[in-house]
């Protein structure tokens, strides 16, 4: 039997790792909640525009995440402006969004895995627009498990560049005016693969690593200025980065059920917007996170080498998709 001064340490060790695990998983979810009450109790419902500002900027907007975000905020009454590579896209997209919605929409082509030097036009044309919301969308994945000396140079180039760069820039692109404002938001689309080291899909895991680093840092510095920064780390949804997963023969399976539609994701993330500074974009993610949370770092990288070491010998080749 342990001796009193070990239980009575052992029970103060259990304690303090249970509340720690309680404010990290339950902080968003209660803080959701005490604003929606608050806003509601107030009355105080003021649009997206008069708040942030008249332009939403939103980066791989023609598809995914990117484009669920954009008919989001069109109906909340901004003007977007899309961002994604293939022109024929934007254009699709613009015109769904003025059909349904009404709203001014402006379309910009921009391939990012050029480098930085399609950033001086990128900020040609976004600074003459009161931009109130900056979404960072914009990623490029392996699309299946791959092992890392497999993997195109070009490949690793664009996890980097993209990834890592675009929001960087976009950010350092858009600060100043909304500092000027003493407004804005920007919303950081990283991934709940951040949370691990994750085999097989190494680069993008630390990309979106860096994305939460990067977000949460940032949200400390622009917060004296008035201005907001969100995180959103959502785990599997169902876009054509992940239609690998859903079984063309419509039976599901253990991965494919968890796919989340972008519309479910939209319409959870869409009601954060204002009211917390990180989500995952859906419940479903945050009870996954929370699950991966209450474990110690080196059994989270054990779950995820075991998932995807499976993945890898089930899908792996060397797709990628960019939005």
């Amino acid at each position: 039997m342990l001796p009193p001064i070990l239980l009575q340490l052992a029970t103060v060790v259990g304690v303090y790792s249970i509340l720690c695990w309680l404010y990290a998983n339950l902080r968003t979810p209660l803080l959701l909640l005490f604003r929606s009450a608050t806003q509601w109790f107030a009355g105080d419902q003021k649009s997206l525009p008069k708040v942030y500002g008249q332009w939403a900027v939103i980066t791989g907007s023609s598809d995914g995440i990117g484009k669920g975000y954009a008919n989001y905020l069109a109906s909340q009454g901004m003007k977007v402006m899309l961002i994604a590579r293939n022109e024929a896209k934007l254009q699709r997209v613009a015109e769904e969004i003025v059909a349904k919605h009404g709203t001014e929409t402006k379309i910009l082509v921009a391939d990012f895995s050029q480098g930085e030097h399609i950033f001086e036009r990128l900020e040609t044309e976004l600074l003459p627009l009161d931009i109130g919301i900056l979404v960072n969308n914009v990623g490029v994945i392996n699309e299946k498990p791959i092992q890392l000396d497999r993997m195109e140079k070009r490949l690793l180039w664009d996890l980097i560049n993209i990834n890592v760069g675009a929001a960087t820039l976009l950010c350092n692109i858009a600060l100043p005016a909304m500092k000027k404002r003493k407004r804005g938001l920007i919303i950081n689309i990283s991934s709940l693969s951040s949370l691990a080291p994750t085999p097989y899909l190494a680069v993008y895991a630390a990309t979106k690593a860096y994305m939460t680093s990067f977000s949460l840092a940032l949200r400390e510095e622009v917060t004296p200025y008035g201005i907001e920064c969100q995180t959103v780390s959502p785990g599997y949804v169902h876009t054509s980065m992940t239609e690998y997963l859903h079984p063309t023969d419509g039976k599901k399976n253990s991965l494919s059920v968890r796919l989340v539609k972008v519309s479910d994701m939209i319409r959870y993330a869409g009601y954060c917007i204002g009211k917390v500074d990180q989500t995952t974009g859906h419940w479903s993610h945050g009870i996954q996170t929370a699950i991966l949370n209450a474990l110690p770092a080196s059994l989270k990288l054990r779950v995820f080498t075991r998932l995807y070491t499976q993945l890898l010998h089930e899908y792996s080749d060397t797709d990628k998709k960019l939005t």
